[in-house]
């Protein structure tokens, strides 16, 4: 039913909300339209929960295999007020502005959404303008807004997240991998790489901040001849990468989900994008090619081995759902960088595990003022979006809690 048939108009801004924070908004009622689609009262409710889903399939011999669903949900959030009814409307009113205030619990875990054939998990939120209608005949007129929420960041997530966006000069830490490495697959005398990443030295790391960091390749060749690097420098084994794009970046999301007795895996990757990688940013990374080096004897027919190192610095940024863990649900997370030399087998990984915590503060409450909706009580502004597919934004894996 759309808004303008039932009489009711729902506003309330598109923001991602933070736990522990006020909602605020206002539903404009169109008294009239009201009484006459028999809309008895209005209220506004508030829910939110974690909603676990796994297939188990049993095998019966000379027989289909059957899929069973096991289902479970925690409720982690229930706020119900009432903001009109047609008893106490005041007489002659046309359009009514009706607002509301709900507080958020401190302790909500953030918004989720990880859907597989095997299992799905949905940490949602919504609010419905609910227009109840007498009669039993008579379904009640609804308006349902999903929105997304983070837990509110504590004084240490806030001072990190300002000292990363105002130029880190805290520790850094330094993650190394090696690897000796032929250009054939059986023969051949060997040749080294080895991949840097320099980051903050941090034990957890704020969502959608930029986060710097100096990833520095650097190869050594088998014993060669010196002047074989005039004609073949580009392809003289091994080559450094000498732009960002030929670089893998990747988020992996690893964790558990359960529902009463069944259990399942969480295991899911994201491409990082606006860094390594992504060759849409690459003008945003620095990249350094330093001279090749060489090491060997002064005789022009004696061999030796170049030494050739590439170096990129610049940020990258995780807008995803802050690590998180409770009894059906818990997800971490893993980096991974992958450098592919030439060759079969002759890649080289990086791969550490990392928290994402929150980084924004729970804005207070201020007097709600219709025609400033949209206005917010923080200068920094309200919380950038999280990533979140599109099925989490449909509201088909919402528990509405029709019944309520």
């Amino acid at each position: 039913m759309s808004e303008a048939l039932t009489g009711l108009t729902l506003h309330f801004p598109d923001y991602v909300r933070v736990a522990g924070e006020t909602l605020q908004g206002h539903v404009e009622i169109n008294v009239s339209m009201a009484l006459q689609d028999k809309v008895e009262n209005v209220r506004i409710k508030v829910r939110g929960s974690i909603e676990t889903r796994i297939a188990e399939t049993e095998h019966r011999p000379g027989a289909e295999n059957e899929t069973h669903y096991k289902t479970q949900t925690i409720q982690v959030l229930r706020a119900d007020q009432q903001i009109w009814d047609h008893f106490s409307s005041p007489q002659g009113a046309q359009i009514l502005t009706c607002p509301f205030q709900i507080q958020l619990p401190p302790n909500l875990p953030p918004s989720f959404h990880y859907s597989h054939h095997k299992g799905k998990v949905v940490i949602s939120y919504a609010l419905e303008v609910v227009g109840a209608r007498h009669g039993i005949f008579h379904a009640n007129r609804r308006i349902a807004k999903v929105f997304s929420v983070i837990p509110a960041a504590s004084a240490w997530e806030l001072n990190t997240h300002v000292a990363l966006s105002q130029g880190w000069n805290g520790p850094w830490k330094s993650i190394v991998n090696n690897k000796e490495m032929r250009h054939g697959i059986l023969f051949g005398e060997l040749s080294e790489a080895k991949i840097e990443l320099v980051l903050p030295d941090l034990p957890s790391l704020p969502i959608s901040t930029g986060i710097p960091f100096s990833f520095h390749v650097s190869t050594r060749t088998k014993p060669v001849h010196h002047h074989d690097l005039e004609g073949k420098h580009g392809k003289l084994f091994p080559a450094p990468p000498t732009s960002p794009a030929d670089i893998e970046f990747r988020l992996t999301i690893q964790g558990r989900m359960s529902a009463h007795s069944a259990h399942e895996k969480i295991d899911e990757h994201f491409d990082v994008k606006g860094s390594l990688g992504d060759k849409a940013a690459v003008a945003a990374i620095r990249t350094t090619v330093d001279e090749p080096e060489w090491s060997g004897g002064s005789n022009t027919k004696d061999k030796g081995v170049w030494r050739r190192a590439v170096h990129f610095d610049g940020r990258f940024t995780l807008p995803y759902a802050p690590t998180f863990s409770a009894e059906t649900a818990e997800w971490n997370y893993v980096l991974r960088l992958n450098v592919d030399f030439a060759g079969i087998g002759n890649d080289l990984e990086l791969e550490f595990p990392i928290r994402l915590n929150s980084s924004s503060a729970c804005p207070p409450p201020i007097g709600y003022q219709p025609n400033f909706e949209n206005a917010y009580p923080l200068s920094a502004g309200p919380p950038p979006m999280l990533s979140l597919p599109s099925a989490y934004w449909t509201g088909d894996d919402h528990n509405y809690d029709d019944g309520q």
